[in-house]
């Protein structure tokens, strides 16, 4: 890093103060929102005009108002040297206006608050340095330990997190870990669990990527994603419908369509059939189509992609391929441990399935190709379980196999009801199960057709 960037650190995000300050504002009938904003250090914002709305938005809710953007706009224009330029405030004030999840707020907060910190540190340690210098030029270096021991005063900043006050440090015991449920949190009865990490991977050509989205649409629809069923069994959820995000970062939108105008068809004709109410298709099942890739680890794709699930909400996230959701080297333990950091996050966050399309390496020396994802070996422990599309025996040689099974290569913790194999169909769902599947789930009381 060269000297000019070191005296000229950009160490802010207007963005993210933005979307704090309009989440606060624009969040009716949420207090809880404006007061986490107001918890945040009115320092800690780089804008002088952002740090005057929010110390206005803090003022107002000191004395009980709601954080109502025409009463924080006419209490801010009364002070300070930027209160005498209304029209500027409120035209910055509509700069927020559609700005701002109130999901985000807790991530976009603790950024701001790590971006003043760093701020603090690099002044600072300007400041010493600038003071080691004149000790140098007077030949005073005897006080050198006094400048350093103020500046390290100093820089003992507080890294806690100002939007949570007083949170236990404790961990739960384990008798009030014993005191909670031992049921399941099923999205669907024994096949998938809220929070669970499922990779499918498969040679091309098999289907894998029309199975996901068969799997996306089914549970939009409330339907099971094998049997073309209701959702049913112990535990099943009340809702006949579910939200599901599907970010695939490698086709084209025309590809997409093609794909899921078929899908959502077929799952309407099931619903019909089966006397289900259809989805909301104009709300339920989200697309976010980026054919050049996503890179998670960029913090602004991150907001956006944040941004996109704490609006959505869904119960599902389809994505993939695994690789393409990051620029980091995910055959390299560093970079596969980082995506996998940020996917963790967002699954325990918004507690959704997560369900991921992985590519898997070219045969060597003749060997039967591993169902095994690309990547570091972490990817491979990681998820609760991961299955691989793999041609049936006597259809190894078809250009396109019309019955596949799915091979097991990371085993689940306990029994989950996935078919053996599948067979391509012209009718119902794209990928059925064959009929010992239907008898196994009829056994396990999560199908009564």
């Amino acid at each position: 890093m060269s000297g000019e960037d070191w005296e000229n650190p950009e160490m802010c995000d207007i963005e993210a103060e933005q979307q704090v300050l309009g989440a606060a504002l624009y969040t009716e009938n949420n207090t809880e929102v404006a007061h986490t904003v107001a918890d945040i250090p009115a320092e800690a914002f780089y804008r002088p005009a952002h740090q005057l709305l929010h110390a206005t938005l803090v003022e107002v809710l000191r004395d009980g108002q709601p954080a109502d953007p025409v009463v924080i706009l006419e209490k801010a224009s009364r002070r300070g040297d930027l209160g005498g330029h209304p029209h500027k405030l409120r035209m910055l004030t509509l700069e927020l206006l559609g700005k701002g999840v109130p999901g985000s707020v807790p991530y976009f907060a603790d950024r701001i608050i790590s971006l003043w910190h760093a701020r603090t540190a690099i002044a600072e340690a300007t400041r010493m340095i600038q003071k080691l210098h004149v000790l140098h030029r007077t030949g005073e270096l005897e006080l050198t330990g006094e400048v350093v021991a103020r500046a390290r005063e100093a820089l003992d900043l507080d890294f806690t997190d100002p939007a949570a006050p007083g949170v236990s440090a404790l961990p739960p015991s384990v008798a009030e870990l014993l005191a909670g449920s031992d049921s399941y949190d099923w999205l669907i009865p024994q096949l998938f669990e809220y929070g669970d990490r499922m990779i499918l991977t498969g040679i091309e050509g098999l289907g894998k990527s029309t199975l996901m989205a068969q799997i996306a649409c089914a549970v939009t629809a409330g339907l099971h994603p094998f049997l073309a069923a209701p959702i049913t069994g112990p535990g099943a959820p009340r809702a006949t419908s579910h939200r599901v995000l599907v970010i695939d970062a490698e086709n084209l939108p025309g590809q997409l369509r093609r794909r899921y105008r078929n899908l959502v068809a077929r799952v309407d004709a099931v619903c019909e059939q089966q006397n289900h109410p259809r989805p909301d298709w104009n709300d339920a099942l989200r697309i976010e189509a980026r054919p050049d890739g996503v890179r998670l680890e960029d913090p602004r794709e991150l907001r956006r992609i944040e941004a996109a699930i704490a609006a959505h909400q869904p119960a599902l996230v389809v994505a993939g391929p695994l690789y393409r959701l990051s620029a980091l080297d995910t055959e390299a333990a560093d970079g596969a441990r980082e995506l996998v950091r940020i996917l963790d996050r967002l699954r325990v966050k918004y507690r959704f399935v997560l369900i991921l399309e992985g590519h898997i390496p070219h045969a060597a020396d003749g060997r039967t190709r591993s169902v095994r994802p690309i990547g570091s070996s972490l990817q491979l422990r990681w998820p609760e379980f991961g299955y691989g599309i793999v041609p049936a025996r006597g259809h190894e040689d078809d250009e396109h196999p019309t019955v596949v099974n799915l091979r097991q290569w990371r085993y689940a913790r306990d029994e989950r009801l996935f078919p053996h194999e599948l067979h391509h169909a012209t009718i119902g769902f794209p990928w059925t199960p064959a009929d010992q599947y239907f008898r196994l789930c009829r056994s396990k009381g999560v199908f009564d057709g």
